[in-house]
């Protein structure tokens, strides 16, 4: 009977053995270069949709995909292209052949990330680019572009050419450095987060171009730095549309940004490389910063420079910047830029506001599980905001008013050179949501100090304001009253009201005792049991 079911099991794994023989390759795949095929070219021609090519470290061949959907081609380890086994490719009738180090071609969802391209060798070529993404979809994410310099035209690190809409690239993390044109942007669409485009010698970012043929583009660039470009840090042509905030846009020869008119510029909330904005002869005249062009709005403008930085469970550090730190559980580029004033509307109701006000921006969160945003303070800056310091909490603008955010507090303990700091744990949970952070406002606001001479009318009750009865006051006044509308009016109305009743109660021992046995104790017993009802905490 044994030999019977050995047999068995045996002619079941055989027939399974050829079925899965017979099976063709699923879409899915991880496919390795140089172990499964020697070059990069190799593996995209044999890739189904779906599988990502993982690149080892070394000097790789120039590459083209042409008609694919969802592929990915990543290096984790440093891989380079150089100029080696370049080829044209026809960009159309105005630019006609340019030389590529790698083009994507009718194709969809392309994801090109961490390998780097050198093209030291492409400068005797007329018509040059580093990466060109033609009537195609796709990500290029955390590289480097380098020395794509030609004899004619420029087009330089990357180009994304095509129709708006159909033509969509994101850039990440990218950095094109001593190029043509850093990126161009033609007939199509492009978000750049986080990038770094400098001392590149046409424009660092090209938006449409001055010539005829050209339908007009859109980009949208945040926290990113276009520094020392010797030509314009940012040109924008043929009725195109920018939207640009949070950039550093610093040192650049002749425009921080060129409008070439027709088209829609908001370039607010940027630094230009000084505090007094860019220079502009007529709107801007004492601007000491980069210089802008007419037809475009640049004002308000930052005061300090915006701070991104890509961290994984690490520390965005922008203290000198912005009095701020973000903690950041996961992998996320993060942008910290302060705020001279207050962006938003009035301050909440029973608060005043302590003057400070962040941004913070995520493009991506799917790789994080919770930020911590700390937004430092000084006992000078409590005592001129005339604010109680143990009240401070951090509010978020959600377009309509201050909210407090949901999971949230003080520090008062001395720390990194302040007394202290407000903050706010950030999770797909909570208020605001890591979703929510796509140009957040912060701002740090707390309840206005004790009257002098008179106290509130609890702490009198205790005699003290370190009772720890006092701490699930405070926590439901925080969490419960203050967010609700109702509640904060109530707030407002005991902070206008409790002083004088507090010092006439101050001064009668019996009072002072009936009030906090008959009225405070029982509250706060009630506080007590129900605290997992309306405690965040507890939830």
């Amino acid at each position: 009977m044994k030999r019977i079911f050995s047999i068995l099991f045996a002619l079941v794994l055989v027939v399974s053995l050829g079925l899965v023989m017979a099976t063709p390759v699923s879409a899915g795949n991880i496919i390795h270069v140089p172990d499964d095929y020697e070059t990069i070219q190799e593996a995209i021609d044999a890739a189904g949709s779906g599988d990502t090519i993982t690149v080892a470290a070394g000097t790789c061949a120039a590459f083209q995909v042409q008609g694919k959907t969802n592929i990915s081609i990543i290096s984790a380890e440093g891989a380079t292209v150089t100029t080696a086994n370049c080829f044209t490719v026809d960009i159309g009738p105005i630019v006609g052949d340019v030389w590529v180090m790698a083009a994507v071609n009718a194709s969809e969802n392309i994801n090109i990330e961490g390998i780097n391209f050198d093209g030291t060798e492409l400068s005797e070529e007329e018509n040059v680019c580093g990466i060109a993404y033609l009537d195609s979809t796709g990500r290029l994410a955390d590289l480097t572009m380098a020395n794509i310099i030609g004899t004619e035209w420029y087009l330089g690190g990357v180009a994304i050419i095509g129709d708006v809409g159909t033509s969509v690239v994101n850039l990440s993390g990218v950095t094109v450095e001593n190029s043509g044109a850093g990126v161009a942007i033609l007939n199509a669409e492009t978000n750049l987060d986080g990038c770094t485009i400098t001392e590149n010698w046409l424009a660092g970012i090209l938006i449409g171009w001055p010539l005829d043929g050209f339908d007009p583009s859109t980009a949208e660039v945040k926290g990113s730095t276009i520094s020392n470009n010797y030509g314009t840090g940012i040109a924008v042509f043929d009725d195109s549309t920018l939207e640009a905030h949070f950039n550093n846009i610093v040192g650049n020869t002749d425009f921080g940004l060129w409008n070439d008119g027709g088209g829609t510029v908001d370039a607010t909330y940027n630094w230009w490389g000084d505090a007094s904005g860019p220079y502009h002869p007529i709107a801007n005249p004492g601007g000491e910063g980069n210089p802008v062009s007419d037809d475009m709005n640049f004002e308000p403008w930052l005061e300090a420079e915006a701070v991104t930085e890509t961290v994984t469970d690490g520390t965005v550090d922008a203290t000198d910047e912005a009095d701020t730190e973000v903690e950041v559980d996961g992998t996320a580029t993060v942008t910290v830029a302060p705020y001279d004033d207050n962006p938003g509307g009035s301050a909440p109701t029973g608060f005043s506001s302590q003057d400070k006000y962040i941004d913070v921006y995520v493009p991506d969160t799917t790789e994080v599980t919770e930020l911590e945003i700390r937004l430092y303070y000084t006992d000078a800056e409590v005592e001129a905001a005339d604010v109680d310091e143990e009240s401070l909490r951090l509010f978020w603008w959600n377009d309509t008013a201050w909210v407090q955010c949901s999971d949230g507090g003080v520090n008062t303990a001395s720390t990194n050179g302040y007394s202290g700091y407000m903050w706010a744990k950030i999770r797909n949970n909570t208020t605001p949501s890591l979703a929510d952070l796509q140009g957040t406002e912060f701002g740090g606001y707390g309840h206005p100090s004790e009257t002098p001479g008179g106290c509130f009318i609890a702490t009198t009750a205790y005699g003290t304001d370190t009772a720890k009865e006092l701490d699930i006051l405070r926590e439901f006044r925080d969490e419960v009253l203050l967010p609700n509308s109702l509640g904060a009016e109530f707030v407002s109305l005991y902070y206008k009201t409790s002083p004088p009743i507090a010092n006439f109660i101050s001064q009668h021992e019996v009072l002072r005792t009936a009030v906090r046995v008959c009225f405070i104790d029982p509250i706060v017993k009630v506080l007590n049991w129900s605290h997992d009802l309306w405690s965040a905490r507890g939830s």
